[in-house]
């Protein structure tokens, strides 16, 4: 065989190498009798609580915080496709059986049941963690300018934010969160002096690409006043975690915004 011929021989093989090797999103290899075994509802072996419904191409969470996902099997994984590509290893499938191992090393094992009844546990429309939350403050403060009233209205938007987090399964799922918008109006004997909507996307300057994208604005408060100002906090970061930015906003009593990272 001449040179040609050889490269030819090693390129096929090292294709059909890397065809076995990983499964790909959005054509993966997969083992359709696999799939077929795990269509139906699932509960936990401790208490036959429901845990996961496996239709068609999708598995459903007893939850209506957490969104579908896809799921393939592939040789001995499950991959599960949401905001992530999850793979948990298989330790056990048969058809009313289903043991695989969590991200915490642990074995789940979970029983297929005839229940019926149990099906409304999983058909319903997914909510934002965060659906019609507000918050509204007043507030009136004295500077050398005369009083001043300041009124913030925190209300979500239509903008989705998906943040990962794990079940009581070990199995990562992804909750949906609703973006903020902070009306603020800042009044003078009755007179509107400044009134403005703010949104994350506007200290993006500030934050990083990367968290901004993951994050939503938690919060926008007074905080105290000077002779010549008014300052807010805007508290932006990942739902329901314990760090985030904090951004000052600064506003004069005509109307002038600052804003600097505190």
């Amino acid at each position: 065989m001449n040179r040609l011929g050889i490269c030819f021989l090693l390129l096929m093989v090292l294709f059909m190498g890397c065809k076995n090797v990983s499964p790909n999103a959005d054509n993966p290899d997969e083992d359709p009798k696999a799939k077929e075994l795990l269509q139906g509802i699932w509960v936990s072996d401790d208490g036959g609580t429901p845990a996961i419904w496996a239709k068609g191409d999708s598995i459903y969470y007893p939850d209506s915080a957490s969104m579908p996902v896809r799921f393939w099997i592939y040789k001995d994984s499950l991959y599960l496709k949401g905001n992530n590509i999850n793979s948990y290893k298989i330790t056990k499938q048969a058809e009313h059986l289903f043991k695989f191992v969590n991200k915490n090393g642990e074995e789940v094992k979970l029983v297929k049941s005839n229940n019926r009844d149990l099906l409304p546990s999983f058909m319903y429309q997914v909510y934002a963690m965060n659906t019609f939350l507000t918050a509204q403050s007043d507030t009136i403060v004295k500077t050398t300018m005369g009083f001043f009233e300041s009124k913030v209205n925190i209300a979500t938007t239509s903008d989705r934010v998906v943040k990962s987090s794990y079940n009581d399964n070990g199995v990562e799922v992804d909750n949906t969160y609703l973006d903020n918008v902070a009306h603020l109006a800042i009044s003078n004997h009755g007179s509107l002096v400044y009134a403005h909507d703010f949104r994350k996307q506007e200290f993006a300057a500030l934050i990083d690409k990367t968290l901004m994208a993951k994050s939503i604005l938690r919060k926008f408060e007074f905080t105290h006043c000077d002779d010549k100002a008014l300052y807010y906090d805007a508290v932006i970061g990942v739902p329901d975690a314990s760090t985030a930015y904090v951004v000052e906003v600064r506003i004069t009593t005509d109307g002038k915004v600052t804003q600097r990272m505190r």
